[in-house]
């Protein structure tokens, strides 16, 4: 290598430290590390040796050259086992400092020998202190053509050396972290038995567990499960320790136990939490002291709670509507035929004239009437003992049988209903119930937008389901009202019965049919997807 300008020697800095970077960063092996460092630098500068030694654990007296390039296999015989006196990496190693060796064969440098008898010139090494300062490394570039190194490239060497250390360091720890696995496979393979059935009952138990010393509450041992519910891997435990296990709002709420109290008792809590997929958990934590060989460790037991607390939810919703069938079914015919007697008299006396009120106030009579009579159609559609007739048919057909319809009602109010319906397999339906599901979700779409509003009914398969979508360009529902707005009476309008979701939902239940939504400002859509088979 010839010198440069300043200015070329800053580019080429930067083009060898550039195209060595990934290789230092990913390179899984010390040889795999250092054969990707030779091939970088020897295309830009005339080196064509490398030499990597340590001192070997049993005799520190010893070197042993781990790996070499550019060098025939009788000169590699001749460097292995080298006593640490004997060589200038040996010199390294033990001053921890830089050698740089130029004009090799015109020296009679003792430690330079065996490289002048190798044919090379000048020779650069330089000690790599990594992980355990008792076990350093050498690594030299040699060339045999040239007397002398430039000052750029001697520089460049160094760079990469210090890179090296910290890329050995890296590689060292994964090789550790991997012999560390294997040893401990290996360990759990001859556990003592006591110790051997706890710990298969612990790694294969269903429920969460987690063992923690009892101080500072540092991870000893988690189970899969436990990792399953904070939704995270093992190798994301043993990579991102902190910010995973250590970081997560269910370690803040592990309760800590009376320093008397053993199994079965213990402190238990109910907590909720968010894991690291974002789903919430409820869970009840139960925590027992352990004394594990005088160490004290707290064993933290965890029952999910989420899929209950979810049946206990639908078992409400179900309840109330089973309460308000109940009711419908007692109550609704007594009640009708009663209003539908005063109606029958109110209109007479709105015909015949004969009445001291005003005309208005016998029609505003008659139509709360009307509005009190359908609330109670609506509560016999939710009685539980209402039969369902099912036969099969094809929901396409159904939706074009009501279209008119529902395109006359939208029609009044200044609105637009379109269709996009693919083909989809028949389903056994009550074709009344379903015509009447779809009714509801329209016309609730329909009070749903304003000016310029537009709803679309969608079939398609998805799986083995057929599935319904009616969606619209309203302004949304608010996330406070959507867990709210499948019970029965609850409505946002004024005039609402806050039946219409509710027997939306019976339907849909009865027909072994599942109902869910997505809602935002551009609108909202139901998806109400029906089994096939």
């Amino acid at each position: 290598m010839n010198p440069g300008t300043g200015e070329t020697d800053l580019k080429l800095k930067y083009q060898v430290l550039t195209e060595l970077q990934p290789g230092m960063l990913f390179s899984e092996t010390p040889s795999q590390l250092l054969t990707h460092v030779f091939d970088c630098i020897s295309r830009y500068f005339s080196v064509d040796l490398l030499l990597n030694y340590w001192v070997e654990e049993r005799f520190p007296y010893r070197l042993q050259l781990i790996h070499h390039r550019g060098v025939t296999d009788s000169e590699a015989e001749a460097l292995l086992s080298l006593d640490q006196g004997q060589t200038i990496c040996g010199t390294v190693i033990k001053s921890k400092a830089p050698y740089v060796s130029e004009h090799v064969q015109q020296t009679t440098d003792f430690h330079g020998r065996i490289l002048r008898q190798m044919g090379v010139r000048r020779y650069a090494c330089f000690p790599l202190i990594v992980l355990d300062e008792n076990r350093p490394f050498a690594l030299g570039f040699g060339s045999r053509t040239g007397d002398t190194f430039d000052p750029t490239e001697l520089e460049v060497l160094h760079l990469i050396s210090v890179q090296l250390e910290h890329a050995f360091a890296r590689i060292g720890r994964f090789e550790e972290l991997e012999r560390q696995n294997a040893v401990l496979a290996e360990t759990n393979r001859f556990l003592s038995s006591s110790e051997n059935r706890f710990a298969a009952i612990f790694a294969a138990s269903p429920h969460p567990m987690l063992i923690t010393t009892l101080e500072d509450r540092e991870v000893i041992e988690a189970n899969d499960a436990f990792l399953l519910l904070l939704g995270i891997t093992r190798l994301e435990m043993d990579t991102r320790y902190g910010e995973l296990i250590r970081g997560n709002e269910l370690m803040r709420q592990i309760p800590e136990p009376d320093e008397s109290s053993t199994v079965p008792e213990g402190i238990s809590r109910e907590i909720t939490f968010t894991n690291h997929a974002g789903e919430e958990k409820v869970c009840i934590l139960r925590t027992v002291r352990l004394d594990f060989n005088g160490e004290l460790l707290l064993l933290t037991m965890i029952s999910d709670l989420t899929e209950h607390k979810q049946y206990e939810h639908e078992l409400q919703r179900l309840s109330q509507l089973h309460l308000v069938g109940e009711v419908a079914a007692g109550i609704g015919h007594e009640v009708r035929n009663p209003m539908t007697t005063v109606r029958g008299f109110l209109q007479l006396m709105l015909m015949q004239g004969k009445n001291t009120l005003e005309p208005a106030y016998l029609q505003v009579m008659i139509e709360e009437l009307d509005r009190a009579n359908q609330i109670i159609t609506e509560f016999l559609s939710l009685a539980k003992d209402h039969m369902v007739q099912l036969k099969r048919e094809n929901l396409n057909d159904l939706i074009r049988k009501i279209l008119p319809l529902i395109e006359a009602d939208a029609s009044v109010t200044g609105k637009m209903i379109t269709t996009h319906l693919t083909p989809v397999e028949s389903i056994e339906v009550d074709d009344k119930q379903i015509t009447q599901l779809i009714l509801n979700f329209v016309r609730n779409a329909l009070e749903a937008t304003g000016e310029n509003g537009w709803i679309q009914l969608k079939t398609y398969m998805q799986e083995d389901r057929t599935v319904l979508v009616i969606e619209d360009n309203g302004p949304g529902i608010p996330a406070d009202v959507v867990e709210q707005i499948w019970k029965p009476f609850y409505t946002t309008k004024e005039n609402g019965s806050g039946l219409g979701l509710a027997i939306c939902f019976s339907i849909a239940n009865k027909h072994g049919a599942s109902i869910d939504l997505s809602t935002g400002k551009e609108g909202t859509a139901f998806y109400v997807r029906f089994r096939t088979h």
